[in-house]
């Protein structure tokens, strides 16, 4: 049975706050219901033959160009608002810096161990106080096309191992542990699942691959213009958010 139209405990939130349900999805912005007239006739909450757990009486959501419930003050009327502490963008960026580095140190030697045929190939074709040939070049770039995918691999799968079981365990990676950071799902606040900490992964290592190095400098830099949640491309797919730890 569906939940009728009604104000009831905000779902995302855990602040005492209260949120609109008009029979099909939540409204956009969260309500402090001390701060809210009760509708018109209404008895208090608690008075005698009201539920207590029933929806808290209030007004209808904001329409366009109405209040704003639950904004702060000077916030535009009907702009939407986080309900709880956001990491900051210069945080997560760093974190990212300091988890690209260790990423980096632990796939340097297996990387280094799937070129070394190749360029052993092009030393032994040049010889001694010589430059090496075009020829000798032409077939060391074609050693390292035909080990690319490998290489992308991985690459692909040293991330995967650094990130994904660190993310479920405890919510962070070495980086984000260092910033005083950790991520969780943004309807509740606890441990990322496997999916959604694969998700989180798969997407800015898939758009990597795919688009190169475009798709990762937006990735990272689309908290600082999202609203109101501050959210990667991959925190949008995989329904996370980044907060700070205390």
């Amino acid at each position: 049975m569906s939940m009728q139209p009604g104000w009831y405990p905000d779902p995302f939130s855990s602040g005492g706050y209260v949120r609109w349900w008009d029979g099909q999805r939540w409204g956009a912005s969260a309500a402090a219901p001390a701060d809210a007239a009760p509708a018109a006739g209404a008895a208090s909450v608690g008075s005698v033959g009201v539920d207590p757990l029933a929806p808290v009486p209030m007004p209808p959501p904001h329409t366009p160009g109405g209040p704003a419930y639950g904004a702060p003050y000077g916030a535009p009327a009907g702009a939407p608002v986080a309900t709880f502490p956001l990491a900051t963008w210069g945080s997560r960026a760093l974190a990212r810096i300091l988890d690209t580095l260790v990423e980096s140190v632990l796939v340097a030697p297996v990387l280094g161990w799937l070129l070394w045929p190749a360029f052993g190939d092009l030393l032994d074709s040049v010889p001694d106080g010589a430059a090496p040939s075009q020829a000798a070049l032409d077939a060391f770039q074609e050693q390292l096309l035909s080990i690319s995918v490998t290489l992308s691999l991985v690459s692909a799968a040293v991330t995967f191992l650094y990130e994904v079981p660190q993310n479920v365990l405890w919510g962070r990676t070495l980086g984000k542990r260092a910033m005083g950071l950790r991520i969780r799902p943004l309807a509740q606040d606890a441990p990322l699942s496997w999916v959604q900490a694969t998700v989180r992964w798969g997407t800015y290592t898939v758009g990597a691959l795919v688009a190169g190095g475009l798709f990762t400098i937006v990735d990272y830099l689309w908290p600082l213009w999202d609203k109101p949640w501050r959210q990667a491309l991959h925190d949008k797919t995989a329904k996370t958010v980044v907060v700070p730890t205390s």
